[in-house]
């Protein structure tokens, strides 16, 4: 498809201008020569700009609140598909910019300096330098979400499960207006002679599981609970007054214990005798990406005899599909190291690949080194209160009780803080890890993935496929529209050979 049958005349558009320093205005990246260059661009294709946004930043006053004003409006306004942008600097300023545009559907993005238009219909080069940015973007993304957390582990520290109550369990609104847990006068009694009849030892969890579910023992949906619900079910501290929230253990719960520390330590003793591996203790490669198609739920693994690994949907008995989403992850390898072994990418794309994974490292580097600089300037102020406070405390000026009740706050603050270095840290490792992963998928994808670990097989699946759906037997993959192409592309060659 070429250019004039994607920019049919009239098309919508919106045009993003940015400069971010005195200087860039002195260089000729000013905003009126952006909108001079963008404007005859849109005049030449017939496009129609229905909006400018424009954004001027300084040192001291970095945001880009017209970004984020331009997002929204291409959101309300799903008539308009494309964006006019100068280059790729002037739009995407960070990491988290590239997920934010991708998440937008049939946006086209046109980087009119550099002769790029960011569409399902653009040469297969460009989307795939473009996918690259927003996997590698996201997994960067995703390993700094301790800032999202932070709220819950607050809640944690206070003795309050920040999640959904496990069975025997409910959560409900507080006297205060927060959500709390409380015992569950219904499934509670089941639950705990479920806990005594496992102590025994003389009755398996699927035994127990089968014979309360004819009592009434059930989910809200009037379901019988999964076995691997019961079997962690069992291995819980929260059934004792306790409970563990992202590596934090609580050990004084706001929440009532139902079950004594005799019975459970006595079930501990017989898991622990078991010494087999469990489910839920495990990585998989395809976790919570399968999806049945009938019903539409989450195909969960399921470890099989110590060596098979079965997925299987979570949601059958609720939404009735009748169990027929089971499937081997020996199959799942085989489809996708299938498709792995007809993708081929010539030299200019990697070339590309090392250009992008280099732009994408400045990128990271200059986001990283902005996030230090603010985390341990707040470190400083807050060390600085610390001190001073505690010369005042010893001068008299403040009382004791006022030095320990500050003193306390601002050192949980600070350790916060000092939690973000670290996740920040650990997303820097986990950047250069997917960068090599990535280099040796575009060497030999199919060779990657067949040698390759747990890790590797899960990277390459979010890089390659968009979709992944099975029931009653048929397996259907959706790739994103970039390998789509080069899969084609590939296919020609082999008939022409």
């Amino acid at each position: 498809m070429t250019k004039k049958d994607l920019l049919k005349p009239n098309s919508k558009a919106v045009m993003y201008v940015r400069v971010s320093s005195k200087e860039q205005e002195k260089g000729g990246f000013s905003i009126p020569a952006q909108i001079k260059l963008l404007t005859k661009y849109a005049v030449d294709n017939g496009l129609n700009v229905v909006k400018i946004f424009q954004e001027a930043e300084t040192a001291k006053q970095a945001g880009r609140k017209n970004f984020q004003a331009m997002l929204k409006y291409l959101k309300d306004h799903s008539d308009v598909k494309f964006i006019l942008v100068e280059k790729t600097d002037r739009l995407y300023r960070n990491l988290k910019d590239y997920i934010v545009l991708d998440e937008i559907q049939g946006l086209e993005i046109i980087l009119v300096k550099e002769s790029v238009i960011l569409s399902d219909f653009s040469s297969n080069n460009d989307k795939f330098m473009h996918r690259i940015k927003v996997i590698l973007a996201q997994q960067y993304i995703e390993n700094l979400s301790e800032e999202v957390r932070k709220g819950q582990r607050e809640k944690a520290e206070e003795g309050i499960y920040p999640s959904k109550a496990p069975v025997g369990y409910k959560n409900v609104e507080g006297p205060n207006g927060k959500r709390i847990i409380v015992v569950d006068p219904e499934q509670a009694p089941f639950v705990r002679r479920a806990f005594e009849l496992y102590a025994t030892g003389n009755y398996s969890a699927n035994t127990i599981n089968t014979m309360f579910y004819k009592e009434g023992f059930r989910t809200k949906g009037g379901n019988k609970f999964a076995k691997s619900t019961i079997e962690r079910m069992f291995k819980n501290i929260f059934y004792i007054g306790k409970f563990e929230y992202r590596g934090y253990v609580c050990e004084n719960a706001q929440h009532e214990a139902i079950i004594d520390v005799k019975t459970f330590n006595a079930i501990q003793n017989r898991l622990n005798s078991l010494n087999r591996a469990r489910t839920h203790d495990l990585k998989f490669p395809y976790q919570g990406f399968l999806k049945c198609s009938s019903c539409g739920g989450i195909l969960s693994p399921e470890l099989k005899r110590g060596k098979y690994v079965y997925y299987h949907c979570s949601d059958y008995h609720r939404k009735g599909c009748k169990k027929l989403s089971y499937i081997n992850q020996d199959k799942l390898d085989k489809a996708i190291a299938d498709i792995l072994s007809r993708l081929k990418f010539d030299k200019s794309m990697l070339n590309g690949v090392l250009q992008t994974v280099m732009e994408l490292h400045e990128k990271k580097n200059s986001y990283q080194r902005n996030c230090v600089k603010t985390i341990n300037a707040k470190i400083r102020r807050l060390q600085k209160l610390i001190e001073k406070a505690y010369i005042d405390k010893c001068e008299g000026v403040i009382d004791e009780e006022f030095w320990r009740i500050q003193n306390k706050k601002w050192r949980k603050e600070k350790n916060e803080l000092m939690e973000q270095l670290s996740m920040l840290d650990v997303a820097d490792e986990q950047f250069y890890n997917n960068c090599e992963q990535l280099l040796n998928f575009t060497k030999n994808a199919h060779e990657m993935f067949l040698k390759g670990s747990i890790e590797d097989k899960s990277f390459i699946t979010k890089l390659v496929i968009s979709k992944i759906t099975y029931y009653n037997k048929k397996l259907d993959i959706e790739l994103y529209p970039v390998f789509n192409s080069l899969l084609k592309k590939a296919n020609k060659i082999a008939t022409l050979v």
